[in-house]
């Protein structure tokens, strides 16, 4: 399991360093952790962002592939989520991104996780990608035996140590966003909508991940053929339960019940 985790990791550090054009000179990944190095292509402000964007880049790769696979299934419409507001000014921008958009969104997402059918393929496919991708989401530390510097440390450094090219980079910022709302406000709401889609989707994936965590605890030192029984009982009671789609949610927890109850009763006789 750590091992999907750290690959999904070090592919985003690897595939930023690509798209940045710089060279990834050593790509490693263990089931203890891994490592990227990349080369640098020129100097300057253009540089120093594609090292941030190198460093931060695991934040947000895993949720991007999320995302559009959300879309590509049909489930997520992001013009139908944002809740824009008229005249723009900044309060009024303000009040629909934080009042509306993301209760909007985190009550769109946790209504479809819910009501997923997780009997069709594709949705044990998009249940997959958040209980084993999002834990890449976190940043690594700083390794003192190779003395590889960690994400966030380096992040840190980047700003800290070059203030006039933050500095820059928020002027930059600011102005990309101005020139984007005044060249049309559906497509600055759809940016804005999936930026902040983006770190919802990472809290909903790390969820998932400790979730997923804490039922391998439960039987961590029960048989294999327990384990396999276990989830072959709650298989049943899904199946053979009328599937309605106003109530897909309690079906659902009712196999998750089944599911931890069964494992909880098989550690404890075999234990």
């Amino acid at each position: 399991m750590n091992w999907w985790g750290i690959f999904i990791h070090e592919l985003s550090h690897a595939v930023t360093a690509i798209a940045t054009l710089n060279k990834v000179k050593e790509f490693k990944v263990t089931s203890n952790g891994g490592y990227v190095v990349h080369g640098s292509n020129g100097r300057g402000f253009l540089q120093w962002l594609a090292g941030q964007l190198i460093s931060i880049s695991p934040a947000f790769v895993p949720p991007i592939i999320a995302a559009f696979l959300l879309k590509f299934l049909g489930y997520i419409d992001f013009h139908s989520v944002f809740r824009y507001a008229e005249p723009l000014e900044p309060s009024s921008i303000i009040s629909a991104l934080y009042l509306g958009s993301i209760p909007e969104i985190v009550k769109t997402l946790g209504w479809l996780f819910l009501n997923l059918d997780y009997a069709r393929g594709k949705n044990i496919l998009l249940l997959l990608v958040f209980v084993f991708s999002f834990s890449a989401a976190k940043p690594s530390s700083i390794d003192k035996k190779y003395r590889m510097e960690g994400d966030l440390q380096s992040l840190i450094r980047g700003f800290l140590g070059y203030p006039v090219y933050t500095i820059l980079f928020i002027l930059f910022g600011i102005l990309f966003f101005w020139i984007i709302l005044r060249f049309g406000q559906s497509f600055f709401s759809t940016m804005i909508t999936f930026l902040i889609f983006l770190p919802i989707l990472s809290f909903f994936g790390l969820a998932f991940n400790f979730l997923f965590i804490k039922l391998i605890n439960i039987y961590d030192e029960s048989r294999k053929l327990h384990f396999i029984i276990s989830l072959l009982i709650s298989m049943v009671v899904y199946v053979i339960m009328a599937q309605h789609v106003e109530k897909q949610y309690v079906i659902n927890m009712i196999c998750i019940v089944v599911l931890i109850g069964s494992l909880m009763i098989s550690k404890n006789k075999y234990l």
